[in-house]
Parts: C-alpha cells; sequence; structure tokens
C-alpha cells in the first residue's frame, strides 16, 4: 500500500522527547523478577510503568466491575510476552492525561464516559504490547495474536515488532513470567474495520472523513441490539426476590451484518471494505433511492388466469409516509450491507496452503480488488467494473487505510452507476414451474410441459444448436387451432428503473416429436410452423407497461435469444416489499395471436427455455 495507512489515529500518536514522569524503581533487572518487577526496574520504562499502574484489565467494554491492573497482572505467575516501548519514543502525556480524564469523570459521576474511555487506554495501548505466551528468539516472521485480538508479526532474527524495531542496547530482558522486549516506539494501533467507522464518527473532521451515516445507522439501537445473556452469565444471590448476577454477560445482535454476512469485527477476518464517508453517502442514498420508489398501492396474492386485471385479488395500501419511509429503509440497508468483499474468493494465488489469506499480498490483493471485471461482495451483491481494466469507480480516487483485519476505501465519492451492481442481472428458467405463472389457450389453463432432449428425440440437423441450453430442456406451449395462447411470466424481484427483457426459444420442430407433416400425398412433407408471437409488460394493476412489442417470427432452424423490449420502465418497486405482501410482481405476456396464416389449419406453440432481464445502464 506505498505506506499509506490513513489517519493518524490509526498509527498511535507521534513521539516527544524526555515525555516521562519518574517513578521508584525496585533494583536491578533480572530473570527472578516478574515482568512487572522488570518494569519497575528499568528507570527508561517509568512512563510505562505510570500507566500500566493506573488501568484495569478490561477485554470488552462490560468489564467495568474488573479491578485489576495491567501492573498487578504483569506481576501474576501467568506466562506473557511484553513489548515496552521506551521514554521518549512514544506521547506519554497524552494517556497519562486520558487516566486524569478518566479519574475527573469518575468523580464527576459520569461512569460510563469515564468506563469508555479507560477501555479505549487499555485496549489501543496496554493491550497493544502484551500477549500471552512466548515467542522464540531467534525465529523470523512470527504471528503474534495480541491481548487485544489483533494480528501482528514478530521478527526476532531481524529484531521487529509489528513494523518497530527492538532497542539495540537492551532488546529483551528474561522474567520469571515471560519475557520483557524493549522497543524504540510504540506499537501502531490499527483499528478493524468496525472501529475504524466509530473512530471516524462526530470527531469534527470534515464530512468527506467523516462515517456518521453508515456508523450511526449501524448503531442504531433497532439495528444493533443488545441483550441480557442469562445463560451466559455468573448467578449469584436472590435479592429481594431478584438473581443479582455476579458476573452479568450481554451479547449483541446488529441486522445489517448479519444480512452483510461479514464479521468487520473479527480480527480474523480479512476484508476490503469500501465505505462511503458522510460526502459519499449524501450522493449514494439519493442514488439507491431511486430503484426503490415504492406505490402507495399493492394488488397481491397472485392466483392466475388470462386477465392481468383480475389476477392479484388482495390489496394493500400505504401512505406517503410509509411508502418513502420503505423507500428510505430498503436504499439504506442495500447500502450498509454490501460495503464488503472477502478475498477468500479471489484467485487462489493469494492464500496460503492452510486456505487462509496471505496477508503479505495485501497490495497484490487490492490492486486486483480495483481492476476485477466484477467483485462479489459478502452477501451475494456484484458489482462489475464498468471501466474494463482500469480502476472500478465503486473505490472512487482514494487510497487505502489499513485495519487490522484487512483494509478500508473511505470513499469521498460515489460514482459508480448502481445498474452495475444492486440492479441484478436475472435469468427465469422456464423449464422450473415456479417461474411460470399461467398459460392460457381456448379456455383452457396449463403451464405448459417441460421436455428434455437427448439423441432420440432431437432433430440430427439442430444437435449442434444443444450447446446453446445450459440443461438441454425447455418448456412446451400449446394452442388449440381456433385461439391464442397467452404465457404469462412473472418478473419477481423488480426494482424501479429501467430493463431489458430478451426471451430465448427454439424452433419447435429440435423435437423430432413436434414436427408437422402435410400427409395428404404419396411422401410424408414436413411443414414450417411459420410461427409469430409478440410480448407486452403488465403491472400488478393490470395496465400495461409501455407498448406492446412488434411481432417476432420464430426461427424453425436454430435456438435464438430474441429481444422483447430494449428498456421497460418500471415506475413502481416490487424488489423487498413487505413480508405479508407476497406473490406481488409485473406480468411479462408472450402470446400467439389467432390471426397467423396457418393458425386454424396447424397447432401453433412455443418452445421457451429462460427470460432473461438485465437492467439499461445510464
Amino acid at each position: 500500500m506505498g505506506g499509506v495507512l490513513g489517519a493518524a489515529m490509526l498509527l498511535g500518536f507521534a513521539s516527544c522527547s524526555d515525555d516521562h514522569y519518574d517513578i521508584k524503581t525496585g533494583g536491578a533487572a533480572s530473570a527472578n523478577n516478574t515482568i512487572w518487577q522488570n518494569i519497575q526496574a528499568t528507570p527508561q520504562l517509568d512512563s510505562l510503568g505510570m500507566i500500566l499502574n493506573r488501568v484495569r484489565v478490561y477485554t470488552k467494554e462490560e468489564d467495568t466491575k474488573r479491578t485489576m491492573t495491567y501492573a498487578e497482572l504483569l506481576n501474576t505467575p501467568q506466562s506473557f510476552t511484553f513489548w515496552a516501548p521506551l521514554n521518549g519514543t512514544y506521547n506519554a502525556k497524552h494517556y497519562l492525561d486520558q487516566l486524569d480524564q478518566v479519574e475527573t469523570l469518575r468523580n464527576e459521576g459520569k461512569t460510563d464516559a469515564a468506563d469508555l474511555l479507560e477501555y479505549n487506554v487499555s485496549l489501543q495501548f496496554a493491550q497493544n504490547h502484551l500477549a500471552r505466551t512466548n515467542f522464540e528468539s531467534l525465529k523470523d516472521d512470527q504471528d503474534v495474536r495480541l491481548f487485544n485480538g489483533k494480528l501482528v508479526t514478530y521478527n526476532a532474527a531481524s529484531g521487529t515488532f509489528n513494523g518497530v524495531k527492538l532497542d539495540a542496547n537492551t532488546p529483551n530482558i528474561p522474567s520469571s513470567n515471560g519475557v520483557l522486549h524493549i522497543l524504540d516506539g510504540i506499537s501502531p494501533f490499527a483499528y478493524n474495520i468496525y472501529d475504524y467507522m466509530g473512530a471516524n464518527s462526530s470527531n469534527g473532521a470534515p464530512e468527506t472523513e467523516r462515517m456518521d451515516s453508515v456508523y450511526g445507522k449501524l448503531t442504531d439501537p433497532s439495528i444493533n441490539k443488545r441483550y441480557f445473556d442469562e445463560g451466559s452469565s455468573t448467578p449469584g444471590a436472590i435479592v429481594d426476590g431478584n438473581m443479582v448476577y455476579i458476573d452479568s454477560v450481554y451479547s449483541y445482535t446488529n441486522e445489517y451484518l448479519n444480512q452483510s454476512s461479514a464479521q468487520p469485527k473479527n480480527e480474523d477476518s480479512v476484508y476490503i471494505a469500501v465505505i462511503p464517508t458522510d460526502a459519499a453517502w449524501k450522493v449514494a442514498s439519493p442514488k439507491l433511492e431511486k430503484l426503490y420508489q415504492y406505490g402507495q398501492t399493492y394488488k397481491y396474492g397472485y392466483k392466475g388466469g388470462n386477465n392481468a386485471a383480475t389476477a392479484f385479488p388482495t390489496t394493500k395500501k400505504y401512505t406517503k409516509d410509509e411508502a418513502d419511509s420503505l423507500c428510505t429503509y430498503n436504499a439504506q440497508k442495500a447500502l450498509i450491507t454490501s460495503m464488503y468483499f472477502s478475498p477468500s474468493i479471489f484467485p487462489p494465488r493469494f492464500q496460503k496452503e492452510d486456505g487462509k489469506i496471505d496477508r503479505s499480498k495485501m497490495d497484490e490483493i487490492i490492486q486486483y480488488a480495483l481492476t476485477a471485471d466484477s467483485l462479489i461482495s459478502t452477501n451475494g451483491k456484484v458489482f462489475y467494473n464498468p471501466n474494463k481494466g482500469g480502476r472500478n469507480p465503486l473505490f472512487g480516487n482514494v487510497e487505502p487505510v489499513k485495519a487490522s483485519n484487512g483494509v478500508i476505501f473511505p470513499v469521498s465519492t460515489y460514482d459508480l452507476d448502481p445498474s452495475y451492481s444492486f440492479v441484478d442481472n436475472k435469468t427465469f428458467d422456464i423449464t422450473y414451474g415456479g417461474n411460470i405463472g399461467d398459460a392460457f389457450s381456448g379456455g383452457t389453463s396449463n403451464t405448459g410441459t417441460t421436455v428434455y432432449l437427448n439423441d432420440d428425440n432431437t432433430d440430427p440437423e439442430m444437435k449442434d444448436e444443444l450447446d446453446k441450453l445450459e440443461n438441454k430442456a425447455y418448456r412446451y406451449f400449446e394452442s388449440d387451432r381456433a385461439s391464442a395462447l397467452d404465457v404469462y411470466i412473472p418478473l419477481t424481484g423488480v426494482f424501479s428503473t429501467k430493463y431489458k427483457i430478451s426471451v430465448q426459444i427454439l424452433p419447435n420442430r429440435i423435437n423430432t416429436e413436434k414436427k408437422i407433416y402435410d400427409t395428404s400425398g404419396e411422401e410424408d412433407v414436413e411443414i414450417m410452423p411459420q410461427t409469430q408471437f409478440y410480448a407486452q409488460v403488465y403491472g400488478d394493476d393490470g395496465k400495461r407497461i409501455g407498448k406492446a412489442s412488434s411481432y417476432f417470427d420464430v426461427s424453425d432452424t436454430e435456438i435464438k435469444t430474441y429481444t422483447l423490449f430494449d428498456s421497460v420502465d418500471f415506475t413502481k418497486c416490487y424488489n423487498s416489499l413487505p413480508s405479508d405482501v407476497t406473490k406481488c410482481y409485473p406480468l411479462l405476456r408472450i402470446s400467439i395471436s389467432n390471426r397467423g396464416v396457418n393458425y386454424r389449419k396447424y397447432n401453433q406453440a412455443l418452445s421457451i427455455t429462460k427470460i432473461i432481464v438485465t437492467p439499461v445502464h445510464e
């Protein structure tokens, strides 16, 4: 990433000279001492000692009842490794001032604010230099799991920890409960993706850097719900008829994170996250809201029939405010749940032998993501690159920011046309009965018949055409000799946008059993059906959307895809409707009229494989 690590907050704070405080030391450092005693015995670590002596050991924000400090923890017989920054190589005053503020807040009765501030010092400073196990003293790159869950690299051979050099004079101090390493600087703290959003919210930064819009939605109590986990909590005594728990455990569930299928808080995960800043949100949100323009009336509960106006028997009405609210909710959800991309589905060259992502190849991973023809987000949304071979506009013009579990693109603009991402390419397989609404001819209702082609029933001259079919099957719809044929196909999940609609149709005679012959002469002579069809689209209200298509002649010799409509403008959204509005969608009607020249003489039929619906790019 060329050393680009984003905001200074990701890297700790700049060093300052001789910014430390005197405390009493306990004699010379010794292998018989604990790590804490050796910190006390090293004058160049007295600033560190003052910090560790005042910070409680938080493992999560809820651990407010803990009383043990890091000084006390490092004085226990447990096994630890601690990388200690020397005085003058970091801004110790910053942390000590924060601890002074913790005391002030607590004295003012603002315990929640005090606990949060202390937790952040614990997480970002104390735990960012501490691990629970010992590490080899001569080995090259070793993955170190820090106390805060961050994964960093320690290279004992080259004398570096998390990119910081060990002190040349006294790199290591063996201790009775582990090893104390001396650093020429602070271990840089990298937020995970989720915490980065929080750190860049409500901090007074310009809107091109703030993430209040996204983080505010993610942490909304209606989305991010906290509940008491009774089974994991430790019960105590009954007081006034109520259980008082010694250790209360709380869990969280987040609707947006659940639907994203990503874990941006997980330190073991690796993601590329494209997060809109407040400035980008102002552009992206209206773009997506155009896709979710809901009507105030929907007819639903499709029951079939040969009349689109009566096919939906039940009506649901919304006020304008309700329709607008549904629009805003679904547009925001679509944006927030589609921000994450996992390199685990990128080419295998980015993975180690054990299947895990090779973090040393992040530069290559980023470059691949920037220029790939398409990317699939963790919730399955496909983002196509309209700039083939170049940088996908999804990533804006910003450089990536390092996070502890991947990288972040904090985009300040949103140049991507949503039709390249949020509007799906849809293919309705007509061999599947669930994709058929109804078919009518002469008052008879049916859903057609699925026909499978093989060597025995396929016309020898058209066997090469079978390569165009994924499953060597189609659905056969037949009329009687006097009536029109109408096939109704639900177009489920369409947005309020423009779509191109196509259909793939086979010659009926590709199946030898469907050929028509004139048997009046001495020899049977095959008759070409000369089938013609046209199409129309209807809304749930039974009104036609746009104009009817022109007539198409079905080829008698090849499987063809016919473009029915170059652009159908759906002004009402049918995607993400409330769960009680079921079987609600526009209907595509493909018809053979009863006016064809050969209609009354020969049976007319359609052999359909699929309907293709693709967004029209603006």
